[in-house]
């Protein structure tokens, strides 16, 4: 019999078209290949119906539903959260009977706020923490930011018990692993984000114009990025006449401008990504995992982004990285005014370099904690 994992998530698996999703599918398929058996405990908070029963019946061992029964208390106006109102107690005798009839030797919870869980199980089941993000005054950037703080933020104080009941904790980003080593944490390991390899990366055999795009959601972080971004596009006019294609929800955001070619949501990443050659991601802050960064080199497109957008991977990225949104619009008019195939191969040669050096430290780190696992089960 193999080892099991009784994997707790709250957000919704399948599509798994959010950062955090395909964050928890990246561990639950990491967990497989090691040889593990995993379980899953959907705390659902983004719905359940007979498509993703069937989706996670063939990714999971056992799945258990349960229905949120919590308040979820936001303080005002600190916006202050306490796990205390985001954790649901009902899970706690959930974890027990899961755990009385298949016998975990792995608990891995998503987000400080599900640590309370870790009470259930004794000091021989190993206690994994995905942080996803730092929530300790996370509330204090949005307003540092000019925007209102949006969904989670506690103090430092609760997010470091929280940490300091797991016995890993893994930071997607190594700047968050820093910032919580600093704080006194032992129980660090970075852990980066990587999508698999869909398409190699080469220039486009379709015949048309450049064409750049970026696809996101419409966060109060995106609009505020593409919003400067596209102001300053339509500073620029008719200079620049590449076209721009945008995809998912910041279309709802973005104002119609000449050259800007507005997608919508689109079922299939292959259909905004066949559209572009060059992907764009002209962020001005946020926390948390930078997808829209990562993901394009997945699909063998260059990306062109932010000291933002490049934070937890700019120690190996080789593309060049933009001061902020004007500047981004600076560089495609001074470099992409008219066809520049010698760049663009410049280009996609620096994105497959950065991919491989991403994937190398992946792996590395994958080592490193199925090195701690074996040691544990």
């Amino acid at each position: 019999m193999s080892a099991r994992v009784l994997f707790v998530n709250f957000s919704r698996l399948s599509p798994a078209d959010q950062g955090n999703a395909r964050r928890a599918m990246q561990l639950a398929r990491l967990y497989k290949s090691l040889g593990l058996e995993v379980d899953l405990l959907y705390h659902c908070d983004e719905g359940f119906d007979p498509a993703l029963s069937h989706t996670l019946s063939q990714i999971f061992g056992m799945v258990r539903v349960v229905p949120p029964k919590v308040s979820k208390r936001v303080y005002q106006p600190e916006h202050l959260c306490h796990i205390a109102d985001w954790y649901d107690p009902q899970l706690d005798a959930v974890g027990r009977e899961m755990h009385a009839l298949r016998a975990y030797q792995v608990v891995h919870v998503n987000y400080i706020w599900y640590t309370p869980l870790f009470k259930q199980f004794g000091p021989e089941v190993a206690k994994v923490l995905d942080t996803h993000d730092i929530f300790g005054e996370r509330a204090q950037k949005y307003r540092q930011a000019g925007l209102e703080p949006h969904w989670f933020s506690t103090t430092v104080a609760q997010e470091d018990g929280a940490i300091q009941r797991a016995d890993v904790a893994l930071a997607i980003q190594k700047e968050e692993a820093a910032e919580l080593a600093a704080r006194g944490h032992r129980n660090i390991l970075s852990l980066p984000y990587i999508e698999p390899s869909v398409r190699p990366f080469k220039p486009s055999a379709v015949q048309r114009p450049l064409t750049f795009g970026y696809l996101g959601s419409g966060n109060d972080w995106n609009v505020r990025s593409i919003q400067a971004f596209t102001a300053k596009l339509r500073q620029v006019g008719s200079r620049f006449s590449q076209p721009v294609v945008m995809a998912g929800g910041i279309c709802k955001h973005v104002p119609d401008t000449p050259g800007l070619i507005k997608l919508g949501f689109v079922k299939e990443l292959h259909t905004f990504y066949d559209a572009i050659d060059l992907a764009l991601n002209p962020m001005v802050g946020g926390t948390g995992l930078k997808i829209k960064t990562v993901e394009p080199l997945s699909y063998g497109k260059p990306v062109l982004t932010t000291p933002s957008g490049a934070q937890g991977l700019s120690h190996l990225w080789q593309l060049p990285i933009v001061a902020d949104p004007n500047a981004m619009v600076s560089y495609l008019l001074e470099h992409f005014s008219a066809p520049n195939p010698d760049l663009v191969q410049t280009l996609i040669a620096q994105a497959q370099a950065s991919q491989q050096a991403f994937e190398a430290e992946y792996l590395g780190q994958v080592e490193r904690f199925k090195r701690w696992l074996n040691s544990r089960i």
